[in-house]
């Protein structure tokens, strides 16, 4: 009888890996030889205890399956000082040798099941079809300002009812006719051509306020009913007053100048 050949071997004995062992067991026996033990090889790999010892069993259906056992052989095989090449070499055989399916993780792009539309339709037709879109959109929105714009300018336009002549005269009666200074304002402004000390106080205030007037900073006054200004006789040339915009004429023999809403037209200049 002829004697079996590595390739018959049982499956716990020499198997692919003829005379010298299976995979697994060169694995172990290199490990061994280096004094490792397999604790020290899965810190070193991070692969854990249990995938390490599925190895050296060539227990090949507890692993992940796919490229993960081809990278945990490798790594185990570099880690102890073996042959890489060689480890893959035995594990494609032993694994083709016990029926073992050593199939490669999908990689094929897996189709969406979200639905994109119609992947056929011309690029044109897409463009055209977003044009479209966007037209009536803008048009929806010119027509939504156009009725506003014109709805707003009919309420604008419409005539109010004419009063009635009683309602006319009670309005008239009960508006007092202004005077002229009431009806222009009392606004006083206060500028200076140079720097100078004046103190003013408004009404009948007690409370004076005393500061250096600068020409960079004109003052602006509405008192109730007058305004007073005091000033030494030498600053009179610099004070420069008006009311309502209309330029007054400082008195030049006066040091307390009082400005009402009665008498500030006589300094008009």
């Amino acid at each position: 009888m002829n004697p079996k050949t590595s390739e018959q071997a049982p499956e716990g004995g020499g198997g692919a890996g003829g005379a010298e062992g299976s995979l697994g067991e060169q694995l172990r026996r290199a490990r061994t030889e280096r004094g490792i033990n397999l604790r020290e090889v899965s810190e070193q790999t991070r692969i854990t205890m249990r995938h390490l010892e599925a190895i050296e069993a060539d227990d090949y259906k507890a692993l992940p399956g796919g490229i993960f056992n081809k990278s945990f052989v490798k790594s185990f095989a570099r880690q102890v000082g073996f042959p890489e090449a060689r480890a893959l070499e035995l594990y494609e055989r032993t694994a083709r040798e016990r029926g073992f399916q050593d199939e490669e993780p999908a990689t094929s792009p897996q189709r969406s099941r979200v639905y994109m539309g119609d992947t056929g339709r011309s690029p044109l037709m897409t463009y055209g079809l977003s044009l479209l879109i966007v037209g009536l959109l803008a048009l929806v929105v010119y027509a939504g300002l156009n009725y506003y714009r014109r709805s707003q300018g009919e309420q604008a336009g419409a005539p109010d009812a004419p009063p009635t002549p009683d309602a006319a005269r009670q309005q008239a009666a009960a508006q007092p006719s202004p005077t002229p200074a009431a009806a222009e304002g009392f606004r006083i402004q206060v500028k200076a051509a140079r720097s100078f000390w004046l103190t003013s106080w408004q009404d009948d205030e007690k409370k004076k306020r005393g500061r250096f007037l600068k020409p960079d900073a004109p003052e602006e006054f509405e008192p109730a009913s007058a305004l007073n200004l005091h000033y030494d006789l030498v600053s009179a040339d610099a004070l420069q007053v008006s009311v309502n915009g209309r330029p007054l004429r400082t008195p030049a023999d006066a040091t307390t100048w009082t400005i009402t809403k009665d008498n500030y037209r006589q300094f008009a200049q």
